[in-house]
């Protein structure tokens, strides 16, 4: 019989999926006022020695922005798969790419608060922490599972 996931790595797919599908929809349907929203860009920017402002959402390349979008989307999807899967094989891997995913992300949002200035610090924290967070319970849900099922494999074979 095979190991069953845990309820802790159900929540924390459900967790996942939630957050990853609203803001993957949202950089990706509307990426200028999704980042304006998330104070990553300016509503108003003045433009240089004119007078004149433009809407900061001007400054946004929709491509990459859509692009980060659509690879949350992937991922939230692939969270909604895992929280409807039943065995720790079938979710084995999106719980390494999701760890792996997470664990970058936190380096990165690292890297953004401690060697750049700029007033999108406060996002940088919280995407550090949010990252952080995710690796910490995509690890400890990977080890626990892959644990239980490492012990269960130990007794069938004393059996």
């Amino acid at each position: 019989m095979e190991k069953q996931i845990s309820s802790g790595l159900r929540i924390i797919f459900l967790v996942h999926w939630i957050i990853a599908a609203v803001l993957g929809l949202s950089l990706w349907i509307v990426p200028g006022r999704t980042l304006t929203l998330l104070s990553l860009v300016q509503e108003w920017v003045e433009l240089p020695q004119s007078g004149i402002s433009i809407p900061g959402g001007a400054f946004v390349n929709p491509l990459i922005t859509r692009l980060f979008g659509a690879a949350l989307l992937a991922l939230a999807f692939s969270s909604f798969k895992g929280w409807r899967a039943k065995e720790w094989t079938t979710v084995k891997t999106l719980v390494q790419l999701e760890l792996v995913f997470s664990v970058l992300g936190a380096i990165s949002a690292l890297y953004y608060v401690t060697h750049v200035e700029s007033m999108m610090r406060p996002f940088g924290i919280s995407s550090l922490i949010f990252m952080a967070v995710f690796a910490v319970a995509w690890g400890f849900a990977f080890v626990r599972n892959a644990r239980q099922r490492d012990d269960r494999k130990e007794e069938t074979s004393k059996a």
